[in-house]
This record gives C-alpha cells, structure tokens and sequence, in this order.
C-alpha cells in the first residue's frame, strides 16, 4: 500500500511537471501575447493619463499610480508613494497651467503580472516652449488592473545654461 502511494505521489509529480514545461517558441509566443495584451491596456492608460494630468486632476493621475510607486521626475528628488505624487503633481499643474499632455507608448514588454513601458511624450502649453521627450515605466497588474511602480521621463530640449538656470549674484 505505501508502495502504491509513493507511485502515485510521483506520477502527480511528474504529471504537474510536465504541465508546466514550455518548449522556448511557447515561452516566446505567451510572451508575445502577454506585451500585446498590455500594450493595448497601457495605451489606454497613457491616453487616460494625459486626458487626467491636461485637466489638472491630480487625485486622478495619482491613481494611476500604485500605493508604493516612485515617480523621478527631471532636477528634483524621487517622490515615493502614491500620496506624495499627488502633491507633487498639485505642485506641478500650478506651474504648467493649461498645458497638454500626450503620451504614447511605442514598446511594452509584459511577462505574468509585469509589464516595462518605453515611450514618447509631448507637453504644449500656453506661455511655456513645446517641450517633448521619452520616458520608462515599470507596471504591475493586480486584481486585473495595471498600475504604474516606477515613471521615470526626460526631455529632448537641450539642458537650460548655468548662468539662465543660477540666480545671478550681486556683491
């Protein structure tokens, strides 16, 4: 009788093994589908994100965030947690009042419940330059809905020089 169940114990084994192998074209064509598949949700949030952030609503562009996300914006230190984005983008939309944002996503790469976006931005606005540029963000997908973890962006304009970006000194 233990005999039998040892048998059976590994003829589970080996049966569940044999479940999850996965030849690499497989692996290659579940990824393929899992990217597609969160490209096509990521472009709908990066649309949603820019409808949110050109209207100013930062409690709705914060909750695109996850609870524990970073958010390194250009010259200023990494926010951390979904509610300190929120401030820092209240502090933001004062700055850049009026302006458009658009982003679109050119290549995600997803594998289970993670997802990496690449991307292109561009920011327009009244009494500030067009500004465009590229960014990175990490996702994940809990309870069917993706959130971003890490947003990280820089522009394409050319660094401001020292001397415009440094109030000048008076002795």
């Amino acid at each position: 009788m233990r005999t039998l169940r040892i048998t059976a114990l590994f003829a589970a084994a080996a049966f569940v093994a044999c479940q999850k192998a996965e030849t690499p074209e497989q692996m290659a064509a579940r990824r393929r589908a899992e990217s597609d598949s969160a490209m096509t949700a990521i472009t709908a949030l990066a649309a949603a994100y820019g409808q949110h952030f050109s209207a100013g609503h930062a409690d709705s562009v914060a909750a695109m965030y996850a609870a524990d996300a970073n958010l390194m914006a250009p010259n200023m230190p990494t926010v951390r947690g979904r509610d300190s984005i929120r401030t820092a983008l209240q502090g933001f939309f004062t700055q850049v009042h009026g302006a458009t944002l658009v982003i679109r996503p050119q290549h995600v790469s997803a594998e289970g419940n993670g997802a990496v976006d690449l991307g292109r931005w561009v920011m327009t606005g009244p009494g500030m330059p067009a500004d465009s540029g590229k960014y990175l963000a990490t996702w994940t997908r809990k309870d069917g809905s993706w959130r971003m973890v890490n947003d990280i962006w820089n522009s394409d304009l050319p660094p401001m020089p020292m001397a415009a970006a440094a109030p000048a000194r008076h002795h």
